[in-house]
């Protein structure tokens, strides 16, 4: 019989109630899997976990949880084959609405992590270590996410991460960053996204389309200096998907590249705070086996 494990954070802003856990099982049984639960409890364990499952032969592994947990979990599978379902339960969601995912049915994201067709994907890999599934960044952004009051994240959500950005912004604490291309050009930005998927941040704004989660390279955007210039015309731009062809904003696509700048900047990646500066980044392709809506392979791309 086919196994499944589900993963969860009994702690997460939006733990998986015991009533959606018996769901996801049974839809998992009525295909043909047993299934086995398995709770974090302390941080890093999604990942253990994952790696534990793959280890043990399991064939799928189910994620309830948000880009934070999703990435943790993508971390323990990477290579290994095992395909990884989503249950969206974070505060943005954003590859699960790049997938398409219905995330306002959860009952219905459960039928599709059972019976959802399974595609290859890439996945970023920054400075030898982690893993991100959609985007990584530096700049305004990853500031905030480093600096984020959890308690205040905790009662308002993504609004948390646009008071800590202005913050970083009165105090005028935005670096300069020198980027160096695979293909040797180098370039500075004031902002930088590395981008493996449409969406960002809340999942409704979108930097580039000229990139997706099957691309054979990274969409690499960088804002010029000084970011201020940037500020009026920054939200329509990325609700529009179109920052890449702004004045000011330089665009390439590459499979890898380095990251510098004259003191440590933190390097987000999926939301999480994970690396400073320096750091190099490069695309590890089909990394990850991701499980789509059975009609999501067109979407995919």
């Amino acid at each position: 019989m086919a196994r499944a494990m589900l993963l969860y954070n009994p702690a997460a802003r939006a733990a998986p109630e015991p009533s959606l856990r018996s769901h996801i099982a049974a839809e998992f049984a009525l295909r043909g899997f047993s299934v086995e639960e398995m709770a974090s409890r302390a941080a890093g364990d999604l990942t253990l976990c994952a790696a534990s499952a793959a280890r043990e032969g399991f064939q799928r592994v189910v994620i309830c949880g948000g880009d934070g947990s999703v990435r943790e979990a993508a971390q323990g599978l990477a290579g290994s084959g095992v395909e990884l379902a989503i249950i969206p339960l974070g505060t943005a969601n954003v590859l699960a609405r790049e997938m398409r995912l219905p995330l306002h049915r959860l009952v219905d994201c459960a039928g599709i992590a059972a019976s959802g067709t399974a595609r290859e994907v890439g996945l970023g890999v920054m400075g030898g270590d982690h893993v991100f599934t959609f985007c990584a960044s530096a700049g305004l952004d990853s500031l905030a996410v480093a600096s984020v009051d959890l308690a205040m994240k905790r009662q308002t959500g993504a609004w948390a991460y646009v008071y800590a950005a202005l913050l970083h912004l009165v105090s005028g604490d935005v670096p300069t960053l020198q980027v160096e291309l695979d293909d040797g050009r180098r370039l500075e930005a004031c902002q930088l996204f590395i981008l493996h998927a449409k969406r960002y941040g809340a999942g409704f704004l979108s930097v580039s389309r000229r990139t997706g989660l099957t691309a054979p390279t990274f969409r690499v955007v960088g804002l010029e200096p000084p970011l201020l210039r940037h500020l009026p015309a920054l939200l329509p731009r990325l609700l529009h998907g179109g920052l890449d062809r702004g004045p000011g904003v330089w665009a390439a696509d590459a499979a890898a590249l380095r990251i510098g700048s004259d003191s440590a900047v933190p390097i987000e990646a999926d939301g999480d705070d994970v690396a400073r500066t320096p750091v190099d980044l490069a695309l590890r392709p089909k990394a990850l086996k991701l499980v789509f809506p059975c009609d999501g392979a067109s979407k995919a791309r």
